[in-house]
């Protein structure tokens, strides 16, 4: 019988970095775990399709677990990506307001930057305002009248992140089983029985970790409708001509209103010397529909020709697409992470709606999960 103590659904980097710091600690015994991924290798979902921003939570509330999770995982990424050698651009972050939006009398951007300013206060995050004249001595061909600056924000390529942790809890013992589609879910009061269509799991303790399927193995494991996931496709352009590219060197997000749908479409460098612009933000109902209807180009021009006006529709290009697992709450706003021990006994951990900025909490969140009194409890340090 294929017998272990913790099975992980999911081999993305949240359920790699969760692998990772169960084998890192010491427990009574060494613990026997296996992830498994429905795809052919870890990170090929949400985990890999983003800007690789490693966020400092100052965009969410200052009391949610997104915001906590953010700003001390962002740090604990930083600090990993340098020992590791993982590709990591240190561009530091722009929250601007762009003049065409003030001409327009669009003042709730403007004030948006006093929000971002108290939540930077309440999790000790260090901001700077900046006047146009200053943007001007940083970027000098950016268009905008005032914003602040977040000089910690790094941008890590999120695919060597995620391998780096993979390889990590490898080494301590765990073992990872791609093309593994749960289709089964079953406990008998000790145990979780996991079927997919090429073997069956036994564990004692399940960490649901699956992103977009998330609520999907937590209904297979509840035998109930308790979550749902609302799938948004975030698209990006790469910007082209190279001396297009070389005109914006950090990371400029525009100021939002305090509703907006994610963080806005903005500039976003790579660790490789390449320029994206995006994501935007569109619902879908396929999981995996990270192609069909795409957004056309104009959209994204109409968005960062306001901070960069010589940038012209033939300057881009069509790069690739994310799908972040959002979950709705009954206001209509985006919920906060959800990380719910949904059963004690035997151990069943949920972690739904993990969307951005789980990569940048990724770290944060794994020691989270363990030291959960259920998992503690059960394997004793």
């Amino acid at each position: 019988m294929n017998l272990y103590d913790i099975c992980i659904v999911g081999a993305g980097v949240v359920g790699c970095a969760i692998a990772r710091e169960l084998g890192r600690r010491r427990w009574d015994r060494p613990l026997r775990i296996i992830v498994l991924e429905r795809n052919q290798a870890a990170g090929l979902e949400t985990s890999g399709r983003n800007s690789g921003v490693l966020h400092s939570g100052i965009h969410e509330n200052p009391h949610s677990l997104k915001a906590r999770l953010a700003h001390e995982g962002s740090a604990l990424a930083v600090s990993y990506a340098t020992e590791r050698g993982i590709p990591l651009l240190n561009t530091g972050m722009i929250i601007a307001v762009a003049w065409e939006d003030i001409r327009r009398g669009l003042w709730k951007e403007a004030s948006s930057l006093r929000r971002l300013w108290f939540n930077a206060w309440k999790t000790g995050t260090r901001v700077t305002f900046v006047t146009a004249s200053r943007l001007r001595t940083w970027e000098p061909n950016l268009h905008a009248c005032c914003g602040i600056v977040i000089p910690s924000v790094s941008v890590i390529d999120p695919q060597a992140f995620v391998q780096s942790l993979k390889a990590d809890a490898e080494e301590t013992g765990s073992v990872f089983a791609f093309n593994h589609p749960v289709t089964g879910i079953q406990d008998d009061g000790r145990a979780y029985t996991l079927t997919t269509d090429r073997q069956t799991i036994h564990a004692t303790c399940l960490i649901n970790a699956a992103g977009l399927h998330s609520d999907h193995i937590a209904n297979l494991a509840l035998h109930s409708e308790n979550y749902t996931i609302r799938p948004l496709r975030g698209e990006y352009y790469e910007v082209v001509p190279p001396e297009k590219r070389a005109l914006v060197r950090r990371l400029i997000y525009p100021a939002l209103p305090p509703l907006a749908t994610g963080k806005g479409i903005h500039f976003s460098p790579r660790p490789d010397g390449r320029l994206f612009i995006g994501p935007n933000a569109v619902p879908v109902t396929d999981k995996l529909d990270y192609t069909s209807n795409k957004t056309p180009p104009g959209l994204f021009i109409e968005a960062a020709r306001k901070f960069l006006p010589v940038l012209e529709e033939q300057d881009l290009r069509w790069a690739y697409a994310g799908i972040r697992p959002c979950v709705v709450a009954g206001d209509g706003d985006k919920h906060d992470f959800i990380v719910s021990t949904d059963r004690a006994e035997p151990p069943l951990v949920n972690l739904v709606g993990i969307e951005s900025p789980g990569l940048s909490a990724s770290l944060a969140l794994a020691r989270h999960v363990v030291d959960l009194p259920c998992i503690q409890q059960r394997f004793r340090l």
